[in-house]
């Protein structure tokens, strides 16, 4: 089964920082843009074609409040996380 490749997949690296800065200062366009990771869209899993690592939220957050407005998502941050904790097999549920 063949995917369709995102519109933005092949924007220029300027065009991309400032879709970035947007994110980072929480403009109505940043709102509505996702980093994504650029990789092999000939993949059979369509699961792991240019997946989303990071999105904008403008909630404060309970420790930094308003310091932050673009996280990583739960699937980017989780391995990040288990790096630092040491963490070797992790077991979770499927959400």
């Amino acid at each position: 089964m063949k995917g369709i490749p995102r519109y933005c997949r092949n924007r220029s690296i300027a065009e991309n920082l400032h879709a970035f800065q947007d994110m980072c200062e929480g403009t109505p366009q940043g709102l509505k843009t996702v980093l994504r990771i650029k990789m092999n869209f000939s993949c059979s899993n369509k699961a792991c074609r240019d997946p989303v690592l990071m999105r904008t939220c403008l909630d404060p957050h309970h420790r930094t409040n308003t310091t932050y407005k673009v996280y990583p998502t739960y699937d980017f941050a989780c391995p990040i996380v288990d790096v630092l904790e040491g963490v070797t097999h992790a077991l979770r549920t499927s959400e």
